[in-house]
């Protein structure tokens, strides 16, 4: 009985784990600051031209502010949608959380799933893919090309781990 918890909680223990997110080059902070700044410049800017009786160009000032900020707002709220992938000797876990909360899981058998890598000569990984049976799952989207390349590595490493089996001591 006491072999087969232990190999139980060996069979299950994770060989890799990751989240990954969208990554954003201005925090909350420094987006506020901007959309300020161009407020600042904007401003004055429209209410000059108000006084001075071309009322339309400031309307079309106060338009592209508007729409700075709400590209801001629409990356913000982007930035919040993650990835998962947990792995151990028996299942591969991958699940995708959009920016609104809503989660999507898929389980896999580690001995059949594949790792599908399109390669650029020059520039590394560009699309990384699980696939199993008639699933196929693009994973890292969002991700450049150096991280892209680092996550196929690493996973790659992984899933020929999980192959080889739970490890008994």
């Amino acid at each position: 009985m006491n072999g087969d918890a232990l190999g139980d909680a060996t069979a299950d223990a994770l060989l890799y784990s990751t989240r990954l997110r969208p990554r954003r080059s201005l925090t909350t902070r420094e987006r506020h600051k901007v959309v300020t700044l161009f407020a600042a410049i904007h401003g004055p800017l429209g209410l000059a031209l108000i006084l001075h009786g071309a009322w339309p160009a400031a309307l079309f000032l106060a338009l592209t502010w508007g729409g700075l900020a709400l590209a801001f707002a629409r990356n913000a709220r982007a930035a919040r949608a993650y990835e998962e992938l947990e792995l151990s000797a028996i299942e591969l876990r991958y699940a995708r959380v959009d920016p609104v909360g809503q989660r999507r899981d898929w389980r896999f058998n580690p001995l059949w799933v594949r790792l599908a890598v399109e390669r650029h000569e020059e520039f590394g990984v560009e699309r990384l893919d699980l696939l199993s049976r008639r699933t196929r799952l693009e994973i890292g989207a969002f991700l450049g090309r150096g991280e892209k390349t680092r996550l196929a590595e690493d996973l790659a490493v992984a899933l020929a781990r999980a192959r080889r089996g739970p490890h008994f001591d």
